[in-house]
């Protein structure tokens, strides 16, 4: 059988392999569909390719491969060293405990035709830093969940692919563009984490940080390649496995979700999906065609039924202006997956998915979002059995400063005029954006941070800042960002009470996510200067409350700092200004024994979900050199001052009775004392007074004397730190 050129060109656009086969000496494509001989194949190619060679070509160097697609390409990585799976011990490599038995070889490259063949399953590592860096890197997702995931996975990227892992459990893949720096990589593959963290089913432990690449341990870190094992396969957000020849494919066109989401299309979907493709690529030129979608399709339509798929989207109807109206509706139609056609972009909806964290807000209906009262389209509450609430898969919250901020939240820092409220926070931000520990609060990583700072001189936050700077480093890019009065328009950041500003904010809050992959964290200082609402009337106060309740749905925490009231002991203002708050301190100044140090005390007004013992007032001392520490306040010091003066009574007690016993022994040696006197004066004998007794010669209340003395308390620890003396009243 002899092929046109054309129907060569055809046919090399579908990825066919040309095999050279000696019985018949001519060439086949791989899949048995046609034939060409030596001499037609040789004419054809060149007639196509003028002057360029047959790549792998010839009588004994088998197939024409299109490299850029293939396996082996798509995973490149390590070349001297590799692991694979030990069969020679245990039944299929698994030991009696469950595990792999996996090893590890040096100074050679994996082998990928065995691995392929599934006779020597084998993994390496993603990193090649001779060719420069990575090519893709793996979320290991150590959870036993069905395909489903593949789902909530397409949300985040559908470039994301979902392999089937030897233990059942899920790989999941990203591919760079290009070789990428394994620094850059490593950072794309913590906030893949992230967000994978975030669904509504997954607990932080599901993901296995340790075996996710590139690791943060060692470049020989390497997991098992997908596709030696029947089990190791990609899979759709159908639940159709996909070949290696699908993955390649898929990969080749990853960058256009209305193909990926066609690829292991079955039967009920083919035909939408090849007139979907058909429209698309009237007006987009990709290298490949219905021929080429068709056999990536489980299985394969006739040839002859793609023609009439072909002729309808070359109607005229069929446009641009067709195409980009209906395009999010097809690709959500062929993944099975509503994404596309909800995202509104333009005009873009920023406050989509506001409210599905509130507390009070289950509601029951697509995009009812709105909860004012009679618009909220809503016919009846939605209520659980307790049993059943307790299989929502509600995701936990997490901190990110441990104990205080989590995230989302609304948070409340509030104080006196020009009392060390924004030194507290522009401290705690410096140390937060750099995944330091600031005081007795953990920041486990860096964490971004928008200051909005609505009163402060330009040149007083250089000034403030170079101090954490020298004493912590420079912070990561982008991390601390800064929104000054002075350099908006008009000198002036618009009203948070209003919309526009409120979108504004927004706005830059997801510039800001795109750049560090996490939602920053929002500090508004201070509230009387970024708005000119009416304190005292709970109303005018209303629209900025819903726009950070509204934030704290959207996923990104936010810091209030506010001014005290003449007698309240909150915010100055309406009551109603921390209902919705979940964290609310009090910012006070403390006197401190060292003129080069200012000394405050935080108070917590509410701590919703911390625990007694997190939300105990404390001190701190902070030397304007960005060194901040923990502190005692005026009520500690008073304590460390009274133990002081017990200690101090009890060692002079101690002291005269060590006197008078020693007389009482030189009496009765004299015979100045009787031995009945002098046992009955050693019986009745007290060599410290009690804590009552203490009390009054101390002009103390009994009570705190106690409080003071009791086992573990603060005249023990006070001992421990102070004197070797210690010494209890009875």
């Amino acid at each position: 059988m002899k092929l046109s050129d054309v129907e060569f060109v055809h046919a090399h656009r579908r990825n066919l392999e040309f095999l050279y086969n000696k019985e018949l000496k001519s060439w086949q494509t791989t899949d048995g569909t046609a034939g060409l001989s030596d001499e037609d194949f040789h004419t054809a190619w060149n007639n196509k390719f003028p002057g360029k060679k047959i790549i792998n070509g010839g009588m004994e160097d088998g197939p024409i491969k299109h490299k850029s697609n293939k396996f082996e390409n798509i995973f490149a990585g390590r070349e001297k060293g590799f692991g694979f799976l030990d069969l020679r011990f245990h039944k299929n490599g698994i030991k009696e405990n469950g595990k792999k038995d996996a090893k590890s070889k040096e100074d050679e490259p994996i082998n990928f035709e065995t691995h392929l063949n599934g006779t020597f399953t084998q993994g390496h590592s993603p990193i090649n830093r001779a060719k420069g860096g990575v090519r893709y890197l793996v979320i290991d997702f150590d959870k036993d969940i069905d395909w489903k995931i593949t789902k909530e996975i397409w949300k985040i990227s559908t470039e994301l692919t979902c392999v089937m892992s030897l233990s059942g459990r899920w790989h999941i893949y990203y591919h760079f563009d290009k070789w990428t720096s394994v620094e850059v990589a490593k950072k794309a593959r913590d906030r893949l984490i992230e967000k994978i963290r975030k669904l509504p089913f997954v607990e932080e432990k599901d993901v296995d940080e340790d075996h996710s690449l590139p690791g943060d341990v060692a470049d020989q870190y390497w997991c098992f390649l997908p596709y030696s094992k029947e089990i190791q396969k990609c899979y759709t957000t159908w639940g159709e496995t996909l070949s290696k020849e699908q993955y390649e494919y898929r990969y080749k066109f990853r960058k256009h979700p209305l193909i990926v989401a066609s690829i292991g299309q079955v039967a009920g979907r083919r035909h939408k999906a090849l007139f979907n493709v058909a429209v698309y690529l009237k007006h987009k030129k990709l290298d490949t065609d219905l021929h080429e979608l068709n056999k990536n399709f489980n299985p394969p339509l006739p040839e002859d039924e793609l023609q009439h798929q072909l002729d309808s989207a070359e109607k005229d109807k069929y446009n641009q202006d067709h195409l980009n109206r209906n395009l999010p509706f097809w690709i959500d139609n062929l993944s099975g997956v509503k994404h596309f056609a909800e995202e509104k972009d333009p005009p873009d909806d920023l406050w989509k998915n506001s409210q599905q964290y509130e507390d009070y807000a289950f509601n029951n209906e697509p995009g009812t979002t709105d909860n004012e009262p009679g618009n909220t389209g809503q016919k009846e509450l939605v209520g659980h059995d307790i049993a059943d609430y307790r299989e929502l898969n509600i995701p936990k919250p997490t901190f990110i400063v441990d104990a205080l901020i989590k995230a989302p939240s609304i948070n409340f820092f509030f104080g006196e005029k020009g009392k060390m409220k924004t030194e507290f926070n522009f401290g705690m931000s410096n140390h937060l954006v750099r995944g330091l520990d600031f005081l007795h609060f953990i920041c486990s990583k860096p964490y971004p941070v928008l200051y909005i700072d609505g009163e402060m001189d330009p040149y007083d936050i250089i000034e403030r800042e170079a101090v954490y700077l020298k004493e912590l480093g420079p912070a990561p890019k982008d991390f601390l960002h800064i929104i000054n009065w002075n350099f908006q328009k008009d000198q002036t950041i618009p009203d948070i009470k209003d919309k526009p500003g409120q979108e504004l904010i927004l706005k830059y809050l997801k510039k800001q996510e795109k750049l560090t992959g996490s939602k920053p964290l929002l500090i508004l200082d201070n509230l009387r200067s970024l708005s000119n609402y009416k304190e005292n009337e709970s109303d005018e106060w209303r629209p900025i409350g819903v726009w950070l309740k509204n934030l704290r749905g959207l996923g990104f925490p936010s810091q209030v700092l506010d001014h005290t009231g003449k007698s309240a002991p909150g915010p100055r203002g309406t009551s109603s200004k921390t209902d919705w708050a979940n964290v609310c301190c009090k910012v006070e100044p403390e006197k401190s024994n060292n003129k080069n140090l200012a000394k405050v005390k935080i108070t917590f007004d509410k701590a919703r979900g911390l625990r007694p013992a997190q939300s105990k007032e404390f001190c701190a001392e902070y030397d304007f050199q960005g060194l901040w520490t923990l502190a005692l306040g005026s009520a500690a010091a008073s304590d460390e001052d009274w133990c002081s003066k017990i200690n101090e009574t009890i060692v002079k007690e101690k002291a005269y009775s060590v006197k008078y016993l020693r007389k009482l022994d030189e009496d009765l040696k004299k015979g100045t004392l009787t031995t009945e006197a002098y046992e009955t004066i050693i019986k009745n004998h007290r060599p410290v007074s009690t804590q009552k007794q203490i009390a009054e010669h101390l002009g103390l209340a009994a009570g705190k004397v106690n409080r003071l003395m009791k086992k573990d308390g603060p005249y023990d620890k006070w001992c421990e730190t102070h004197t070797q003396n210690k010494g209890g009243a009875e």
